[in-house]
């Protein structure tokens, strides 16, 4: 980059860092399952899975459920967390279905998504070996922590980049925008656009 110690990510290979992103963190290499035996399990079922079960192991697959019964896809980062909401995370092995505690605590609603949620889960991993852990938690749960430990921690970035890679927070309202900015608790790792100027990198613009 001109006037500047940042390198510029070739525009060809957008996708790739937050592929590897995910990576480092996820169950394959990172720390996020508990025991070595665990991931050694893991990398065997990588090795000798489809390309699109690979893929999902590597980088989940973020769904969040919408009025009616359809589902829209998001980028997975932690700025899908909105209380009224309800999201379904593909990792592979694994998917998990959570719900706002806005939308937990409306009895009708909640059950319905959780339902379509179920149903949607069922169908992705369908013809899966050996058949994923579909597992439902609602925010605020110890098992929540399942969830967020698979997004990317985005919500310490400054707003426009937060907007420019999660494009749904532009329909949020001030206030939805503050109540899901207080909803997060402060930790020290860092967000994919920190990780990669740590690298000297200049983050890729969003495809």
């Amino acid at each position: 980059m001109p006037k500047s110690k940042l390198y510029r990510f070739p525009k060809e290979l957008s996708y790739l860092p937050e592929l590897l992103f995910h990576l480092r963190r996820g169950p394959l290499l990172g720390s996020i399952v508990g025991h070595e035996d665990e991931r050694s399990v893991l990398r065997d079922i990588f090795l000798n899975a489809s390309f699109d079960l690979s893929l999902r192991m590597v980088a989940p697959r973020c769904l969040m459920h919408r009025e009616g019964g359809t589902f829209e896809e998001f980028p997975a980062y932690d700025l899908a967390m909105q209380s009224d909401a309800a999201v379904v995370l593909d990792h592979g092995t694994d998917v998990f279905i959570w719900l706002g505690a806005e939308l937990a605590a409306q009895e009708g609603r909640s059950a319905a998504a959780l339902a379509a949620c179920r149903t949607l889960a069922e169908e992705l991993t369908e013809m899966r070996f050996p058949a994923p852990r579909i597992l439902a938690f609602k925010e605020g749960s110890s098992q929540a922590r399942y969830f967020v430990s698979r997004l990317i921690p985005a919500h310490k970035d400054p707003p426009y980049e937060q907007e420019a890679r999660f494009l749904q927070l532009r329909t949020l309202s001030t206030e939805q925008r503050t109540k899901l900015k207080n909803s997060f608790i402060h930790f020290d790792e860092p967000s994919f656009s920190e990780w990669m100027r740590g690298l000297k990198v200049l983050p890729p613009e969003p495809s």
